[in-house]
């Protein structure tokens, strides 16, 4: 793991990466005040995880929440038979390790897809900053639905309907990542443990989509064209 911490010199210079970030509107301290920001800035990590890597596993004791800012990165329970499921996906602006903030160990190994880059935010910034930002407070509890909202669609949208249905809504979903590039990154055997499919299935499903004109892959970018109107009509056939 690459690994560099930002925010270090003492001047007004070290805020220019962070505040004016692409995704600064969207992130966990969007709302904070400058000089809370400025405090906060001082104590976060900016990290870099290559593909395949672990930022945390599960079961350790948490001391840090991580904002994605680039790349995606897979949640993973292990099961009793030994193999390994996917039960979400985080993407651009997401947040890992919610649950530390109850004081919950880690529930899931956090493994980078592709290459990730994070801020690590630790705990005891949250801690300090909540009782006296409410918004924070606010912007925690929607960072929580969200994650409902996700474990919702992954029991109806990734786990009913046909192995080609399952795909499709899958790809509907990365279609909303921060590049197209993702589902190049997304291999086939991870795309099967996040829809309770085979690695096979998952390929032959893939295969019969790019022979349709519903997904087109350009090897030279190393990204995907998706027909989203063919992907639509396949994830919902009724």
């Amino acid at each position: 793991m690459k690994r560099k911490t930002v925010c270090t010199d003492p001047g007004w210079s070290r805020r220019a990466d962070c505040v004016h970030c692409a995704i600064r509107s969207c992130v966990l301290f969007a709302d904070l005040p400058p000089d809370d920001l400025d405090n906060v800035l001082s104590v976060i990590e900016d990290q870099t995880y290559p593909p395949n890597s672990v930022i945390y596993r599960e079961g350790e004791k948490g001391h840090a929440l991580f904002t994605i800012r680039h790349g995606m990165v897979k949640l993973v329970r292990d099961l009793s038979d030994g193999k390994q499921r996917i039960v979400r996906l985080l993407k651009l602006a997401d947040v890992a390790g919610l649950e530390v903030v109850i004081g919950s160990n880690y529930k899931h190994t956090a493994i980078a897809v592709d290459e990730v880059e994070i801020c690590r935010i630790p705990l005891p910034v949250i801690e300090r900053l909540v009782p006296k930002h409410p918004e924070l407070s606010r912007e925690l509890m929607a960072r929580w639905q969200r994650n409902v909202d996700d474990a919702d669609r992954a029991l109806v949208d990734f786990s009913t309907g046909t192995a080609e249905e399952r795909v499709a809504r899958l790809l509907l979903y990365l279609s909303t990542a921060d590049n197209i590039c993702i589902c190049s990154s997304l291999g086939r055997q991870d795309m099967g443990a996040v829809l309770g499919i085979s690695t096979e299935t998952a390929s032959r499903v893939m295969a019969e989509f790019k022979r349709r004109g519903a997904v087109r892959e350009v090897a030279s970018e190393r990204c995907c064209h998706f027909n989203l109107e063919l992907l639509g009509r396949i994830a919902n056939p009724d």
